[in-house]
């Protein structure tokens, strides 16, 4: 018994250390073994292990994975760039539709319609400049029509005034920029109350929004890590329960064999040693009622009567066949000589008809 307790703790013990090692193959590796698979293949998981050194956890190499992520940084910030600039833009667009609606419903002041009309004509200049460059290859002296950036700047009526454009219109584009900042925080924060907070307030929480989205992302991923370690922490649970269940079978099923069946056994034979015994027994029991019976039924008179029978029931059949066959012989006499000639002509007649039905057979036989 204590063989087979140190037997499963060492079993469990290269389970675990082949557990453990599976779990750092599948967290390096974009691979699922398990820890009966590591003990198994101990050179697969050899190969596994020297391939974690050189891959991630993608299976892509670590120096290609270091310039995808440099490549991906710089799209990153080309992306930002791009996305402040096309935010900016669509921010004039609507600006600018925002004047055109008003002007429509009421009368607009003459100034401020030069104003509008002014940034309209700077960004449909700044529109044209961006569709000059129309190579694929974005070569500067191929252009559309053979136009230059500085060639349309200078038709630009409002090149001079460009500052003052500026000064003026980007406390509009600011101010819009954070009502819209404060409306996307406040839906990010819906369940906080932040009606009652005052305008510079609410929008030094919104300019935190990227900070906040930024480490929900990086909890989010966290969580993600942590669940896949506990996932291969139950894998590993699991596997380590069920090669203990297999163990602990095992041990019950060679205790079982090993004490419970060898003692039916041992039982077994001392039941049949125990029949044989009483069988013998009432086998000479047997035999002595027997005998006792025969004892009371044959008596020393009974057996002299029995005897004398027998020899008048034997002798009685011999005496008459001996009276029949002397009363046979003495009719043979009587007949004559001439008997014994009949006999033999008679047996030839019966061999003479024998052959002539044969005959008669094989010639029907033939027609």
């Amino acid at each position: 018994m204590a063989e087979g307790d140190s037997r499963i703790s060492l079993l469990s013990a290269g389970g675990k250390v082949a557990q453990d090692t599976a779990d750092k193959i599948n967290l390096n590796l974009p691979v699922h073994i398990t820890g009966r698979d590591a003990q198994k293949n101990p050179e697969f998981v050899k190969l596994l292990s020297t391939l974690s050194h050189r891959l991630t956890h993608t299976g892509v190499s670590k120096g290609l994975q270091k310039d995808v992520e440099q490549a991906k940084e710089q799209m990153r910030r080309e992306k930002a760039a791009w996305l402040q600039a096309g935010a900016l833009y669509h921010e004039l667009e609507e600006l600018l539709l925002d004047h055109d609606i008003r002007k429509q419903e009421s009368e607009i002041p003459a100034a401020e319609s030069q104003f509008y009309t002014a940034v309209q004509e700077c960004l449909t200049t700044a529109e044209v400049c961006e569709y000059l460059e129309c190579g694929p290859d974005r070569r500067k002296d191929v252009t559309l029509l053979g136009l230059t950036r500085e060639q349309l700047q200078q038709n630009n009526p409002h090149r001079k005034n460009l500052k003052s454009l500026q000064k003026k219109l980007v406390p509009l584009v600011e101010e819009r920029l954070k009502k819209k900042c404060t409306a996307v925080f406040s839906f990010h924060e819906s369940s906080s109350n932040l009606s009652t907070d005052p305008g510079e307030l609410q929008f030094a929480k919104a300019s935190q929004l990227p900070l906040v989205l930024e480490r929900e992302r990086l909890d989010l991923q966290e969580k993600k890590r942590q669940l896949q370690q506990d996932r291969a922490a139950r894998d590993r649970q699991f596997w380590q329960y069920y090669q203990i269940l297999l163990q602990t079978l095992e041990s019950l099923e060679r205790i079982v064999k090993h004490h419970r069946l060898k003692s039916q056994l041992e039982n077994n034979n001392v039941i049949s040693e125990w029949l044989v015994q009483r069988f013998d027994a009432m086998e000479l029991k047997i035999k002595v009622v027997e005998a006792q019976v025969l004892c009371d039924t044959y008596t020393a008179g009974t057996v002299a009567a029995l005897r004398q029978i027998r020899r008048h029931l034997d002798s009685t059949p011999y005496d008459s066949e001996y009276m029949q066959s002397v009363q046979q012989l003495q009719a043979y006499r009587s007949v004559g000589m001439g008997f014994d000639s009949l006999v033999q002509e008679y047996g030839k007649l019966q061999e003479a008809i024998e052959n002539k039905k044969w005959g008669l057979t094989e010639l029907q036989k033939t027609c």
